[in-house]
């Protein structure tokens, strides 16, 4: 059922890959259709980047990590989480070209990620 929450992503012009897993970093679904290389590999290495600004942020007492995002000359990787105090705990990614339509990509992380923390409550 995971995976229909990724297919209005896969519609936005410029998507390559994108990924649910739970806080500890282990995909719960992911889709790379469009991208070379392991999705699986960076997103561990994605969570774990998130993780230590996680703690970072919490030590400057900015409160919790909610976003991060990467721009590269070729695309951006986009990561959402559902929230670190909140019952189900889960980071999303997306991956996107350059001139895909990064805007419409965050909007549907932030459409999908309460979805499927309903969905895994």
């Amino acid at each position: 059922m995971l995976e229909n929450f990724l297919n209005d992503i896969k519609e936005i012009g410029g998507y390559k890959a994108s990924a649910i897993l739970d806080s500890t970093g282990e995909v719960l679904v992911a889709d790379s259709s469009n991208l070379k290389g392991d999705l699986n590999m960076a997103v561990a290495v994605f969570n774990d980047i998130f993780v230590t600004g996680h703690k970072t942020v919490s030590k400057l007492d900015l409160g919790g990590m909610k976003v991060m995002q990467f721009m590269t000359k070729e695309g951006i990787v986009l990561m959402e989480c559902s929230g670190a105090d909140e019952r189900i705990h889960i980071h999303m990614f997306v991956i996107m070209g350059a001139d895909g339509n990064h805007a419409l990509a965050r909007m549907q992380m932030a459409k999908i990620i309460p979805k499927v923390v309903a969905e895994l409550s």
